[in-house]
């Protein structure tokens, strides 16, 4: 995983930026097209399950991005719409005209990006 501290010109939001690519990717093509594309319009989010996102990277990755994060894998369900909505302000992942900060990418949502990232890195 790059390192957070060296952002400028690239570095961990040019990674954030292709693993979200990868992501969105990843579950389009596990069925969940309609279900991405509202994350990246502008109406409301549609849910996801955790079952729907154990089916896309793996039962075992999200179990282990959730120990990692010390949530529930429920939690990371939850919160993937408004992570690629608040990445995607029009319409497709770009991270730099997003709301996202990095600062705001602490080390246990870099450690999840890491672990489902390996994944789609392995799939893609």
């Amino acid at each position: 995983m790059a390192d957070p501290t060296k952002s400028s010109g690239g570095g961990m939001m040019d990674e954030l930026q292709a693993l979200l690519e990868g992501a969105t990717k990843l579950l389009s093509d596990s069925g969940l097209k309609g279900v991405v594309d509202s994350w990246l319009g502008n109406g409301p989010n549609e849910p996801v399950t955790t079952r729907q996102i154990e089916d896309a990277f793996g039962a075992d990755k999200v179990a282990e991005a959730s120990k990692q994060a010390g949530v529930k894998p429920d939690a990371l369900a939850a919160e993937l719409p408004e992570v690629i909505d608040k990445a995607s302000p029009d319409g497709k992942i770009d991270i730099r005209s997003s709301s996202i900060e990095p600062s705001s990418i602490d080390a246990r949502k870099e450690s999840v990006i890491d672990v489902l990232g390996h994944t789609i890195e392995r799939r893609g």
